[in-house]
């Protein structure tokens, strides 16, 4: 096989290996799994929010379980001394303390109520959240097996493509190699073009006698004067 038909084939099969790629990429398996584990990171997210908030109810319950042994305790003192008092201004003293003590248990039972019950809202919403994770995560290891599945056979082609690829480019010159890279970049993947008559194959802009005279004395392989890929003159 001689280099033009080295640098078609070689064309060829980096087309074929871009189709494959994009193939892979396009696989709606994929962007499920993406947008899966997008999902995923933003409900762990979510819950560590809740269960922040869960925690630090939990904390203030604690500081008023705290605080009314304290007012028990006070008040259980005060009683102790107003079994002992001596005068009416000693009663009426205990009695404004214990009155204090009164209003502030009340307040603290208020602060329980209304702290329970968002401890028991946000309690429900973090199980509520980590359920929504355990089959978000199963999930995703379904969709992951799945796009594994289907991709397996693109992933074959791929490969496959590869080694022609490598097989090609040992039988084809380091300068020619070089200029075929060039050239593959500059045109997206276009790099290569054979004369048809006189029409290259992909420009297609007609070329005048004088012109093919010139690309015939060049050799087989040369360059188009207007599109400047690498023109095959002779394929064998």
């Amino acid at each position: 096989m001689g280099e033009g038909q080295l640098l078609l084939k070689l064309q060829e099969t980096d087309l074929e290996l871009v189709r494959h790629r994009s193939e892979l990429n396009a696989l709606p398996e994929i962007k499920s799994l993406a947008q899966k584990r997008k999902s995923l990171a933003a409900a762990k997210d979510e819950l560590l929010r809740v269960t922040g908030r869960r925690k630090d109810l939990e904390t203030y319950l604690g500081e008023l379980d705290e605080e009314e042994r304290l007012c028990l305790e006070d008040i259980e003192h005060a009683q102790e001394h107003a079994a002992s008092a001596m005068d009416y201004s000693e009663v009426q003293d205990i009695e404004y303390e214990l009155s204090q003590l009164a209003k502030e248990l009340d307040k603290i039972a208020f602060e329980r109520k209304d702290y329970q019950s968002q401890l028991e809202a946000i309690s429900e919403r973090e199980a509520k959240g980590s359920s929504f994770i355990a089959k978000l995560e199963k999930a995703i290891l379904t969709a992951a097996q799945a796009a594994r599945d289907h991709a397996s056979g693109i992933q074959e082609d791929i490969e496959r493509c590869t080694r022609t690829r490598e097989k090609i480019l040992s039988g084809l010159p380091a300068d020619v190699q070089k200029r075929y890279e060039v050239a593959s970049k500059r045109y997206n993947g276009l790099a290569v073009e054979r004369l048809q008559g006189s029409i290259p194959s992909i420009c297609r802009m007609t070329l005048t006698e004088s012109s093919l005279n010139d690309l015939k004395r060049a050799g087989a392989l040369t360059e188009c004067p207007y599109c400047h890929r690498i023109l095959i003159v002779e394929e064998d």
